[in-house]
């Protein structure tokens, strides 16, 4: 009987062994294709160029009953001002591989904020008034960026692409009000570094000219504030930090013009004859 359950352990023993060293199917990881599309976008020795901007103005308050602020917002009274922000911002590329490019841009931001006057009525015996407070900024930025091109579904038409950002810059803002012929406030330098990731989509129009959006997504960056306040006391600041997040004020729309060298236009007439 001992002989018998032995041998029957020894042959499933054996069986398994067998089983095992027979299954040498290779399991393939799944592949989902990201980044190895055999479609060309934009072709190696193309050089880029473009501008994107952006302009808005906003005036507050200009109705004697203004009733939006009515509701909104019970407690502020007599709200008078306006807002503006301009941005223009030219770039250049070079595809050193199809569908990657480097490049260069620059950036210009200004930014105003002006407030006429505003009552903050907290309670009958509380309240708050401020006039003639303003803010002005403008900022100067260049960057060197890395751009890869991903097209949707092998379209020549239609890409999205991931654009890495390293950009350095200089601003100047001033925070004041007046009070008769006085005039209060403080004046900062501002010194900035910031490494992005940009995603966008860009979508071809004709042959050469290309729309584009774009959103600012994850950076970090550094900033260095040195700050005068009325032309007495100095304060210095600097901070640093990471971010991932989408950045709804970063959206930027844009045209971009894409120019096939002579390198890369010969290259099609091979192709041509090549096919004839």
């Amino acid at each position: 009987m001992k002989k018998t359950i032995l041998t029957a352990i020894i042959a499933l023993a054996a069986t398994i062994s067998v089983a095992a060293k027979s299954d040498t199917t290779a399991i393939k990881p799944f592949d989902r294709g990201i980044g190895k599309s055999n479609s060309c976008f934009i072709p190696k020795g193309s050089v880029g160029a473009g501008i994107s901007f952006s302009y808005s103005k906003y005036d507050f308050g200009n109705m004697v009953n203004d009733a939006g602020y009515s509701m909104l917002f019970s407690l502020v009274q007599d709200l008078h001002g306006s807002m503006t922000s301009f941005t223009i911002s030219p770039f250049v590329s070079y595809f050193l591989l199809d569908n990657l490019a480097i490049g260069a841009r620059f950036n210009y931001e200004r930014n105003g904020f002006g407030l006429d006057g505003v009552n903050l009525s907290i309670s009958e015996d509380l309240g708050l008034s401020m006039k003639d407070f303003h803010f002005f900024k403008q900022s100067y930025t260049g960057s060197l960026t890395l751009r890869n091109y991903m097209p949707l579904a092998n379209s020549k038409r239609f890409a999205m692409f991931t654009e890495v950002r390293a950009t350095g810059g200089y601003a100047q803002s001033e925070t004041y009000k007046k009070e008769g012929e006085d005039k209060f406030g403080t004046y900062q330098d501002i010194y900035t570094f910031e490494l992005g990731v940009v995603p966008g989509i860009s979508a071809f129009i004709t042959n050469e000219v290309a729309l584009e959006i774009s959103v600012g997504l994850l950076g970090f960056d550094y900033q260095k504030v040195v700050q005068v306040t009325n032309q007495v006391e100095k304060s210095q600041m600097e901070k640093s930090g990471a971010n991932f997040k989408i950045n709804l004020f970063s959206i930027s729309f844009g045209m971009s013009f894409y120019i096939p060298t002579a390198q890369n236009k010969s290259k099609k007439i091979k192709n041509k004859q090549v096919a004839l």
